[in-house]
């Protein structure tokens, strides 16, 4: 399931703009929550068809992800690539529901999920990595 691809000059795909009241973030605190109800997305069912142009089956979905905790402080500098970053390493939960047609799809709740691994932080590469 994606939103589709933006059309040029932009060109990104699997993406879609929410509004500002969904996303809450403080990196240096390692805590953060992305949080959409009801986007309007496309079901292709394979990744082929998910790039083939083809359209795909009308779908909603929704998803609440929370980052947490400060286990480890990353520092990271690659200047010969021009990226820079300063990260934490905590936990993350999620929870995410679909519906396409006449199928739905539930996860369990949030605080009954776990991460392997989550990071969050900020980062400065292209134009916006200092050179000198």
């Amino acid at each position: 399931m994606n939103p589709g691809i933006t059309p040029f000059p932009f060109g990104l795909f699997w993406t879609t703009r929410l509004p500002a009241n969904s996303v809450y973030a403080n990196p240096g605190a390692g805590s953060a929550v992305v949080e959409a109800r009801n986007i309007t997305v496309q079901d292709f069912g394979t990744f082929a068809n998910a790039l083939s142009g083809n359209p795909g089956v009308p779908a909603v979905v929704s998803f609440k992800v929370e980052w947490s905790g400060t286990d480890q402080r990353v520092s990271v500098k690659n200047a010969a690539n021009g990226f820079a970053g300063e990260f934490t390493r905590g936990q993350a939960q999620m929870e995410w529901s679909a519906t396409v047609g006449d199928y739905s799809f539930v996860s369990a709740p949030l605080s009954t999920s776990s991460s392997e691994f989550a990071e969050l932080g900020t980062e400065r590469n292209g134009s916006f990595f200092p050179r000198s």
